[in-house]
């Protein structure tokens, strides 16, 4: 029998070295924005209840063919996460948020069973943003603040190459008219259509149009289009849309077989796609849209909702071909050839730590020679020692790269000193 100890699950992944900075520099840009947008962190479980996602999302593969379902101790049907907007709603009646406009921000791992590839995990990362129960006379500025929320953070992470596709998929009402006429026109094409799409010819033809394969065939592309059912509020609401695009010069195109994967999505959606094809492909990294009709399966009147999820996996591929990272260095190594070197070295890092600096040191006594040479291995740019016959209340600072020395005080350290030679204005 094959053992498994020494490996991950398959679509599972370490966030090691250079992975995990990059991953921690992403993070923490999120977090900033949700900062700048003013949006409030939530944290829902990694597992809830089966029913929160079945009866969202019924006819979507992420319920249907990728959803992690299983029974617990007590026989109950628990699921792990594969998106992070149900579990929110969820969270919004639990705790009685739906009173009043809220805006929630998560980051966190989710969970598809999905073929693994570039860029597409079994265990993965998102970053959501959710703005819920706004007014209806807000609902154009609303999209603009999702937006303009998404280009900020591609800026601040030097993603430039990207389209921003938008369609409008009107009410239930008048969804429910086109996926008929859908349904008949697909029928004339039964023979032509993938397995998976004469299944979904009954219960959800619009995803006929963004799948992958189907979305190449002509027949498929000379499909109706939603457009020709909008009301005539309809148009003026997508107009309106636009016009603010124009406006702030937002960049976009119309794509009226964008649908979006999951069954709960109305009005406006949109996707992000990379351009430059990093991951072999016009990827989506970003996307969302309103759902007005999603906190009535919660037990609560309907409000006007809108939400963003980002693929963080995605957007790391795309980052490390933008922007190559070098593991952040260590600023100083404490050597110590002896027992109480070592101990005053801990009294030191302790002051340069709570300068912020990042420091590192042996703890058992080494050589001259290997004590050099586990500095320079740390990758640290200067290193603190004491000389044979160094005076007391004062240490030798080393530039690892050029080898030259500097004797600074211990009893009134100069950290503005410090600062300038690790951002190399002054030279050691």
């Amino acid at each position: 029998m094959k053992s498994f100890l020494n490996s991950s699950p398959k679509g599972t992944y370490d966030i090691v070295e250079q992975e995990s900075e990059i991953f921690l520099k992403i993070r923490n840009i999120f977090f900033e924005y949700a900062r700048k947008f003013n949006f409030s962190y939530i944290e829902t479980p990694i597992f809830e209840y089966a029913e929160i996602f079945e009866k969202t999302s019924q006819d979507s593969d992420v319920v249907t063919k990728e959803l992690y379902k299983f029974l617990d101790k007590s026989n109950r049907q628990l699921a792990l996460r594969p998106e992070g907007t149900a579990p929110i709603m969820r969270a919004i009646w639990q705790h009685k948020l739906h009173q009043v406009e809220k805006k929630f921000f998560y980051f966190g791992p989710m969970f598809r069973y999905e073929k693994p590839q570039k860029g597409r995990f079994r265990q993965f990362y998102q970053a959501g943003f959710e703005i819920t129960n706004y007014k209806s006379e807000s609902f154009f500025l609303q999209i603009l603040e999702v937006i303009l929320l998404v280009i900020k953070i591609l800026e601040n992470l030097k993603i430039e190459n990207y389209q921003l596709k938008i369609n409008y998929l009107s009410n239930s009402q008048t969804r429910q008219e086109y996926c008929k006429n859908l349904s008949q026109y697909f029928e004339k094409y039964i023979d032509k259509l993938e397995p998976i799409s004469k299944l979904r010819l009954r219960n959800n033809p619009l995803r006929i149009l963004d799948d992958k394969i189907e979305s190449s065939k002509d027949f498929v592309k000379s499909a109706p289009k939603i457009s020709d059912f909008w009301s005539i509020e309809d148009k003026q609401n997508f107009n309106s849309i636009i016009s603010i695009f124009e406006k702030f010069k937002i960049n976009y195109v119309v794509d009226y077989s964008l649908v979006r994967g999951l069954d709960y999505y109305d009005e406006f959606v949109f996707e992000f796609i990379d351009t430059d094809k990093i991951l072999g492909s016009k990827l989506t990294f970003a996307g969302g849209g309103c759902y007005n009709n999603l906190p009535q399966k919660f037990g609560m009147s309907n409000f006007k909702s809108i939400g963003v999820a980002f693929g963080i996996e995605r957007l790391i591929e795309i980052f490390k071909s933008n922007s190559p990272t070098k593991l952040t260095n260590l600023d100083f190594y404490l050597i110590g050839f002896s027992q109480g070197e070592i101990l005053k070295n801990f009294e030191l890092a302790i002051l340069l730590r709570e300068q912020n600096f990042r420091v590192d040191l042996n703890k058992s006594p080494l050589s001259i020679k290997d004590g050099f040479q586990k500095a320079k291995k740390s990758g640290a740019k200067f290193a603190f020692f004491f000389e044979k016959d160094e005076q007391p209340g004062q240490i030798s600072i080393k530039n690892l790269q050029t080898s030259i020395n500097k004797v600074i005080s211990l009893l009134n350290i100069d950290f503005e000193f410090l600062r300038t030679i690790i951002d190399g204005e002054t030279h050691v």
